[in-house]
């Protein structure tokens, strides 16, 4: 039974890449003034393109021996509002997207050569609702109240999400869905630097986020395993933006996670995360409701052994009813 349990240990740490979400790259998380508060009555539309080669899925689980390539297209609507005086938003994220890569099954008792598996999917990867309330020096300002708004040097949101599944096959050995649900609660803090000179904004997001993750009762059939458990996760997201223009910008960005270990019917994986990545991105304003940002990040500091680098465009699209506010 001890050799049982050890070779489907081992089987797991190559085979649990089927769990995918595109939850949060490793490089950069939600991305620079993202996390950032707004005005009221704004509705946005937020498509992405990530492209991501590395061996952790992301849904966050590394994978030693995984060679993994993704495109994802994540689209997110989101609306902004006031409770009680307090800005608020809420949004909601779908992921169409594609996977292919290779998994090296090491040898096992019964089979003595290892074993390199090609993978290809095709579907959706696991999406989002959230929720954001402001809690600190973040009140409801429409567009013209918030344009001349001086500021605190501080300020800190509430941040909720809960992760659904995307597609999932257990007779598959690679899946986009995580068949699981994650939750996120985290507290981005805003810190503004610009006091002297607001036309050149210079914005420090921070945010720190545990991520709480349900079982998963129906694992893939290559696992052997019953059920998969994955530990919480620590992230703490960074980033240090600058306007050079009014329409440009640019920003470094840094991002640490920690935790995150899997369980197969009990047996901890030996895969827990401890990695700081970073890269940068650079934000132009095209017009008023249009912008554009591009996004490179990579893992720098590296005890998990984790591998990881990430290309990203975002494009925000923005709407607001001016008449309204005449």
């Amino acid at each position: 039974m001890q050799q049982q349990n050890k070779t489907m240990k081992r089987i797991l740490l190559v085979t649990l890449i089927a769990v995918l979400g595109i939850q949060n790259s490793i490089a950069q998380g939600d991305g620079a003034r993202m996390i950032l508060w707004g005005p009221t009555g704004v509705t946005g539309v937020i498509p992405k393109w990530i492209g991501l080669n590395q061996n952790i899925t992301p849904s966050n689980i590394f994978v030693k021996d995984a060679d993994v390539h993704i495109n994802a297209f994540p689209i997110t609507a989101i609306h902004n509002f006031g409770i009680a005086g307090r800005f608020a938003q809420v949004m909601a994220n779908a992921v169409p997207g594609n996977v292919t890569g290779t998994l090296i099954i090491p040898p096992t008792q019964d089979n003595q050569i290892p074993t390199s598996v090609s993978i290809d999917a095709n579907g959706f990867v696991d999406g989002f609702v959230g929720f954001k309330l402001g809690l600190i020096n973040q009140p409801a300002l429409n567009v013209k109240e918030y344009a001349a708004y001086k500021h605190k040097t501080f300020s800190m949101t509430s941040y909720t999400r809960i992760w659904y599944p995307g597609s999932y096959d257990k007779n598959e050995n690679l899946n986009l869905g995580s068949n699981r649900w994650t939750f996120e609660l985290g507290l981005p803090m805003n810190i503004y630097l610009s006091k002297k000179n607001p036309k050149r904004a210079t914005w420090l997001e921070v945010y720190p986020a545990i991520h709480l993750y349900t079982a998963n009762t129906n694992p893939t059939t290559i696992t052997r395993a019953d059920k998969t458990e994955q530990l919480p996760l620590f992230s703490l997201e960074n980033h240090l933006s600058h306007n050079f223009t009014d329409k440009l910008w640019a920003s470094a960005d840094l991002r640490y996670q920690y935790g995150g270990e899997l369980k197969a019917d009990g047996i901890k994986q030996d895969n827990q995360i401890n990695a700081f990545a970073g890269g940068a991105t650079v934000g132009y304003q095209i017009i008023p409701p249009l912008a554009v940002h591009l996004s490179y990040g990579t893992v720098f500091n590296n005890p998990s052994n984790i591998e990881a680098d990430m290309f990203k465009v975002t494009i925000q699209f923005s709407y607001v009813n001016m008449k309204k506010l005449q």
